[in-house]
C-alpha cells in the first residue's frame, strides 16, 4: 500500500512540474498545456518502470504460454533409479505428457531453452540452477512452474528466496532422487622436486550409502595404493590423504584417483586426475650456479623468502654432473644436465651465476628464453651473451653510491644507508655506457664515476636484471648489510615478476587437467616465431593452430579424456610434446535433493498472497512511447519557438 502511495505521490508531482515549468518558466505558446503534459507522461512511464508494475495477464502472452514445465538437462539426471531407467528417461517421458496438455517444456541446467529435446538427446548440463530460470519465467509471464528434476540444485539457498518472493505457483516433481553414488570431488599430487621422496595425494570424495568408500589410486595406469576412507554425509565432502610410494621415474606423471561403491548409478565422478613432476618443480625459481661461489648460498633463501615461490638450487660439479643446493635436509643426490636444463625451462624466475663463454651451450640458450631471468656475470664474454659489450672485470673495492636513480627498483631502496657496507669487487665496465640502464651504481674506492653495477632491460621476450659485479654475498655475510642484501634483491625480484609472465619457451596448457566443458587455455611466447600447435586425441587431430606473438589462445572445448599434443616450428620440425587431460569428473551429485520434505515444498512454492502479472519492464511499448514521446516534445518545442 506504501509503495503506491509513493507511486501516486510522485507521479503527481511531476505532473505538477511539467505543467509549471511550461506555463510559468517557459514563454507562453500554444501549445504549452499539451507539451507539459508529454512532458508528464514521460515521467509517468518511467516511474512505472523504475516500480517494476506488473501487467495483467491479459497484456502478456497468450494463454498457451502461461505454463512451463521446467525439464532438468544436467548430468545427474543421468543417474539410474532403481527400475533400471535413468531419471532422465523417466522425466522426459512426462515433460511430452504435459506437452500434449499445453504446456510449454523448458530445459534448463546452467541456463534455460525452450523446447522438448529429441528422445536420442542426452543430459549434458554441467550445473544445475533453477532460480535464473524460475526469474526467465516470471519475466515471460509464466504463472505456473512444474520443475521435472531430480532436485539437486546448485543454489538451494537462491531458489528458496525465489520461490518466496516471486509471483509464481511452482509445483515439484521429483526423479531419480533416491541413487546410490559416490564420487571424486577433487585431487591433487604435489610435485616431488626430489626422487628419492614419498608423496601424500589429497583427494575430496562425497556420497556413499555405507560407512566407508575404497579408494585407489594409480601412477601412469599402475595401481600404486589403496585406502579405505569414511563415507561423508549426503552433501557434504570429506578431505583425505592418501600416502604414495616413490615414484617410479623422473619427469611429468599422470596419477589417477577411482572410487568404488557396489551400485554405484553415477559413473561421471568416480574417476580423477592429477599431473605431477618428479626431480623438479614447476613453476618455481630456480638458480642455476656454473662456478664455486658464496653467492647462491645467500640469494637463493633471500629470493625464496621476498618472492614466495618453491626454490631450486642447482650447482654445476662437473660435466653433466649438477648438486642440489639448499638445506640439508631438502638436498638429493646429483642430477644430469637434463633435469637442470628442464626445470631452468619452466622457471618463473631463473638466476644463472657465472655466466661466460665457457657454458654449456643449452646453458646459454637460456639468455634467450622468454620469460624474469636474473644473470649474474663472469667476464666479459658473459657480457657478449646478454648484448652488452664490455671490458675485462676490474679490479679493486667498488662502493655502492648512495646517489639512488630513477628507476623501476629505486622504490625498494629508497631510505637505505649504503655507508659501511663491504665493498664489491670485479665491477664489468661497459664500452657504451648509454647501452647499460644502470638502476644501482659503484664507485672506485668510494670517490671515482659513477659505474652502473645493476642493468635492467625489458624487450618483448621479459624482463631481465643483470650484475655487472661481483661479491654482493658479503653484504649478506655481516648483520649490518642483511637488510641492503635483501632490499637490493626484493626489488630487482619484485620488478622481474612484475611483467608479463610465460609458462615456457614453448607453447603449453596454462593447466595439465582442464576443467570439463571449458576451452583449453594455452600460455605461449612471444618471440615472434611462428609454431603450429596440433592436439590430437588417438589417432585423431581433434585442433590445429597456428601461434605467432600470443601470450594466451584457447583451442576450444574438448571431450572428456586424455589429449597429446605437439609444437612444430616453420620449418615442420617439432619443437616440444605433450599431454593433457580434459576432466571427467562432475559435481552434479554433490548436492542433497532440494526440499524432501513435501509440505515444505508447498509452503515455500505458495503464490496466493502474491500479485502475479507480466512485468511492464519486460514489454518493449514502454521503451518505444517514452522515445516517442521525447521526440514529439523536441519537435512541437521548436515549432512553436522554444529551444
Amino acid at each position: 500500500m506504501i509503495r503506491w502511495a509513493l507511486l501516486l505521490a510522485l507521479a503527481a508531482g511531476a505532473v505538477a512540474y511539467s505543467l509549471w515549468l511550461y506555463l510559468r518558466v517557459e514563454l507562453p505558446v500554444a501549445w504549452g498545456r499539451w507539451l507539459g503534459l508529454v512532458r508528464a507522461g514521460v515521467w509517468i512511464v518511467l516511474l512505472l518502470l523504475l516500480f517494476d508494475v506488473r501487467l495483467p495477464a491479459a497484456f502478456g502472452a497468450d494463454g498457451t504460454q502461461r505454463r512451463w514445465a521446467l525439464l532438468d538437462a544436467s548430468l545427474s539426471m543421468a543417474a539410474a533409479t532403481s527400475s533400471g531407467a535413468s531419471a532422465w528417461t523417466e522425466a522426459l517421458d512426462r515433460a511430452r505428457e504435459l506437452e500434449r496438455a499445453g504446456w510449454d517444456v523448458v530445459a534448463f541446467g546452467a541456463g534455460t531453452s525452450l523446447g522438448i529435446p529429441d528422445a536420442d538427446d542426452q543430459p549434458t548440463e554441467l550445473i544445475t540452477r533453477l532460480a535464473p530460470a524460475l526469474e526467465r519465467a516470471v519475466e515471460s509471464g509464466v504463472t505456473r512452474v512444474r520443475v521435472l528434476s531430480d532436485l539437486r540444485f546448485e543454489d538451494a539457498v537462491a531458489v528458496r528466496s525465489a520461490l518466496a518472493s516471486l509471483p509464481l505457483d511452482v509445483e515439484f516433481e521429483p526423479f531419480g532422487q533416491e541413487v546410490a553414488n559416490a564420487g571424486i570431488s577433487g585431487f591433487e599430487v604435489p610435485d616431488l622436486p626430489l626422487v628419492d621422496g614419498s608423496v601424500t595425494a589429497e583427494l575430496e570424495v562425497h556420497g556413499g550409502s555405507g560407512d566407508s568408500l575404497d579408494v585407489r589410486v594409480f601412477e601412469e595406469g599402475v595401481p600404486i595404493a589403496d585406502a579405505r576412507v569414511a563415507a561423508p554425509s549426503g552433501g557434504l565432502r570429506a578431505r583425505v590423504r592418501v600416502p604414495l610410494p616413490t615414484p617410479s621415474s623422473t619427469g611429468r606423471l599422470r596419477y589417477t584417483a577411482s572410487i568404488t561403491l557396489a551400485g554405484d548409478a553415477f559413473a561421471s565422478d568416480d574417476e580423477a586426475v592429477s599431473y605431477a613432476s618428479v626431480g623438479t618443480e614447476e613453476r618455481a625459481l630456480v638458480v642455476l650456479s656454473l662456478r664455486p661461489d658464496w653467492e647462491p648460498r645467500y640469494l637463493l633463501p633471500v629470493l625464496e623468502e621476498v618472492t614466495g615461490l618453491p626454490g631450486l638450487g642447482y650447482l654445476r660439479a662437473g660435466p653433466d654432473r649438477y648438486v642440489s643446493m639448499g638445506r640439508a635436509l631438502d638436498r638429493g643426490g646429483p642430477v644430469d644436465s637434463a633435469t637442470v636444463r628442464s626445470a631452468a625451462e619452466e622457471a618463473a624466475l631463473l638466476v644463472l651465476h657465472g655466466l661466460d663463454d665457457q657454458s654449456d651451450t643449452w646453458v646459454q640458450e637460456l639468455v634467450g628464453r622468454p620469460g624474469p631471468d636474473a644473470i649474474l656475470l663472469d667476464g666479459a664474454s658473459g657480457a657478449e651473451l646478454v648484448g652488452i659489450a664490455a671490458g675485462d672485470p676490474r679490479d679493486g673495492e667498488w662502493y655502492v653510491s648512495s646517489d639512488i636513480p630513477t628507476s623501476p627498483i629505486a622504490g625498494s631502496l629508497a631510505g637505505m644507508d649504503f655507508q659501511g657496507l663491504p665493498p664489491v669487487t670485479g665491477v664489468l665496465l661497459p664500452t657504451d655506457p648509454a647501452r647499460v640502464r644502470g638502476s644501482l651504481f659503484v664507485q672506485l674506492r668510494g670517490a671515482g664515476p659513477l659505474e652502473a653495477m645493476v642493468h635492467l632491460e625489458e624487450d618483448e621476450g621479459g624482463r631481465t636484471a643483470v650484475l655487472l659485479a661481483s661479491g654482493l654475498w658479503r653484504w649478506a655475510a655481516r648483520e649490518n648489510g642483511r637488510a641492503a642484501y635483501r632490499h637490493v634483491w626484493s626489488g630487482i625480484a619484485g620488478w622481474l615478476l612484475g611483467g608479463e609472465s610465460v609458462l615456457g619457451a614453448q607453447p603449453r596448457p596454462v593447466s595439465w587437467v582442464v576443467e570439463r566443458g571449458e576451452p583449453v587455455p594455452w600460455n605461449a611466447p612471444i618471440d615472434g616465431v611462428e609454431r603450429r600447435v596440433v592436439v590430437s586425441r588417438g589417432d585423431s587431430v581433434v585442433a590445429e593452430t597456428t601461434v605467432v606473438d600470443r601470450t594466451t589462445f584457447e583451442t576450444g572445448v574438448l571431450p572428456p579424456g586424455l589429449y597429446d599434443y605437439f609444437v612444430q616450428g616453420a620449418s615442420g620440425d617439432t619443437l616440444a610434446s605433450g599431454r593433457f587431460d580434459v576432466a571427467g569428473s562432475t559435481e552434479e551429485m554433490v548436492p542433497s535433493p532440494f526440499g524432501a520434505d513435501d509440505s515444505q515444498l508447498a509452503d515455500a512454492s505458495s503464490a496466493a498472497d502474491r500479485d502475479p502479472g507480466v512485468p511492464l519492464r519486460t514489454q518493449p511499448w514502454p521503451y518505444l512511447l517514452v522515445i516517442g514521446l521525447l521526440c514529439g516534445e523536441w519537435i512541437a518545442r521548436r515549432r512553436s519557438g522554444l529551444r
